[in-house]
Parts: C-alpha cells; sequence; structure tokens
C-alpha cells in the first residue's frame, strides 16, 4: 500500500458521533452531457457546519443507481459534508439522450456501447465545475467516490476533476474506456494529486487488476480483503472507515486545500488503514480547524 499524509495522529478511541445533528436539506439536479443524456441527482446539503460546505460527488456501479449511496451519505451529511449522488449515464432516471430512451440491460458490454461508459469522466467533470459554482459548496474541497464502474470512472476522471481525495470501493469494468484504459488511469490520478483509498478484494479478479495498475501511484492506499466482496459490499463493516477518510482529507487536512500552507509535519506519512483512520482527528469528533480563507 502506498503511503498517505494523515495529520498527526492522536491515540486510537472510539469513532466519535458525528458532528452535525439537524437534517440537511437535498435537491434534485440535472445536467446536460456534451452528446445529449440528461443526466439526474441528488444534491444534499447540511443544514449546520461551514457557510460553504466540502462535497462529495457519488458515482454507483453498473446496473445501480443513487440511492445505493445512502449508508455513506447520511454519515457525509452528519459531518457536516455535502454529497452529490448521480445517476450515471443510461441509470435510474438518466435514460433520456436527445429524447430518446437509453438504458443499460443486464449485458455490460452491450450497455457499455450503447450508453458510452468511457464518457462518464467527462460527465463527472461536467458535474465537479458546476458544483464548484455554488455558493453552498466549497469549490477547493471537492471529493469523488465510485463503486465499480464507478469506481474507476473515478480514477479516470481524477486528473480533470483535481478532488482533494477519491474513494474507489472495487474499481471494474476498465475494458469500457479503450485499449490503454488502465494507463491512462494510473496517469489521471498522478496529475490529480489526490489522497486515493482502494478497497478490494483477493478473490475480485477484475478490481484487483485495476488496483494492481495504479497502487504505485503516489497517493494512493489500498485495502485489501480476503474473499470476493465487490462494491457496496464493504458497506456492512467498513462505511464509518470510508466516512472517517473524507472527514480527515475534507474537514481536517486543511494543509491539502491547494494553495494552503504545508503542516509543520508535512514530511511524515501514514499508510491508510482502519487503524491509522480510527486514530485521525476525524474520528475523534473533533471540531475541524477554521476553513482557509474565502469561505
Amino acid at each position: 500500500m502506498r503511503a498517505l499524509r494523515l495529520l498527526a495522529p492522536l491515540p486510537a478511541l472510539l469513532l466519535a458521533a458525528p458532528l452535525a445533528a439537524t437534517e440537511p436539506v437535498s435537491t434534485p439536479v440535472t445536467f446536460k452531457t456534451a452528446d445529449g443524456f440528461t443526466l439526474h441527482g441528488t444534491l444534499t446539503v447540511p443544514a449546520t457546519g461551514p457557510r460553504r460546505h466540502p462535497v462529495v460527488i457519488l458515482a454507483h456501479q453498473f446496473h445501480s443507481d443513487r440511492a445505493a449511496w445512502a449508508p455513506l451519505a447520511e454519515r457525509l451529511n452528519a459531518r457536516g459534508i455535502a454529497t452529490l449522488a448521480l445517476d450515471l449515464r443510461g441509470h435510474g432516471e438518466s435514460t433520456d439522450k436527445a429524447g430518446a430512451a437509453v438504458a443499460v440491460t443486464d449485458d455490460f458490454a452491450a450497455s457499455a456501447k450503447a450508453v458510452g461508459f468511457d464518457q462518464i469522466p467527462a460527465d463527472l467533470a461536467l458535474v465537479a465545475a458546476w458544483a464548484r459554482k455554488q455558493k453552498a459548496l466549497d469549490p477547493r474541497r471537492v471529493a469523488l467516490a465510485g463503486s465499480s464502474l464507478g469506481g474507476f470512472s473515478v480514477l479516470a476522471a481524477a486528473g480533470k476533476v483535481k478532488p482533494l481525495a477519491i474513494l474507489a470501493l472495487s474499481p471494474a469494468g476498465s475494458e469500457a474506456f479503450g485499449d490503454h484504459a488502465l494507463e491512462s488511469a494510473g496517469s489521471s490520478l498522478g496529475k490529480s494529486g489526490a489522497a486515493t483509498l482502494v478497497f478490494v478484494a483477493q478473490d475480485d479478479a477484475d478490481a484487483a487488476k485495476v488496483a494492481t495498475a495504479v497502487k504505485a501511484v503516489p497517493g494512493v492506499s489500498e485495502l485489501v480483503f480476503p474473499g470476493q466482496d465487490h462494491g457496496y459490499a464493504f458497506f456492512k463493516d467498513h462505511v464509518e472507515t470510508m466516512a472517517v477518510f473524507f472527514g480527515e482529507y475534507l474537514l481536517h487536512a486543511q494543509a491539502l486545500h491547494r494553495g494552503g500552507p504545508a503542516p509543520a509535519d508535512a514530511s511524515k506519512s501514514q499508510v491508510v488503514t482502519p487503524a491509522t483512520l480510527a486514530a485521525s482527528p476525524a474520528a475523534q469528533g473533533q471540531a475541524p480547524p477554521p476553513p482557509p480563507p474565502g469561505n
């Protein structure tokens, strides 16, 4: 696993209760892609917290929709982090392409060709650009999360989006993104400079192939588990770790904000594991430091 810079770890404690207590506000949003798809999503903004909230853009797995992110989104919202859950092209409500219905089927390869899965990274860049213009969101604190197809898509989109942090659950489906997809994803991650956490099971061959291709990129850490768990299956035992990861990088690790000062301990590194995240300020329920100027 690669090393990521975390804030100086504190003694490991049990994960604290989320910071925010009031109900967030959800708003439906739509986007028009360059090739005519109308994408539907839900922007959820916490009712309390900073004037401009960090935001995580959520990209689901094949044959799913944005509702599947609820276990993680609820934890992020409770911590004061906004979420923008998207129905990817051809999924959920995002099946209108210039007036024609274009939806995925059970056949991944056929769906990839009909819907254009290789355009999903561009879709995510479009959504991120929109998010950075919203008054309720902090343009410097944008992150990506994806599962399976969405997991590979967020890796491939990283270079254009330039997020602070990326969560990829079982990134897979690289065959839908062209002959040099694995190399392109690695290059994209390298350009982004994002702190990246990949969940992968040892016996999940497709996801393991992608994880192997990007593990040498600076800033990438992998959590490798026995068995065949894939995508959302990791929520059962690890959703809190995922929420703490985003809390650490979006709320506490202010030095990672572009243009921000480097911390005194910038030379220190920690491999990202559930234990190191449990010892981080985000896991202790500590109030984050003041936001950078302009918030």
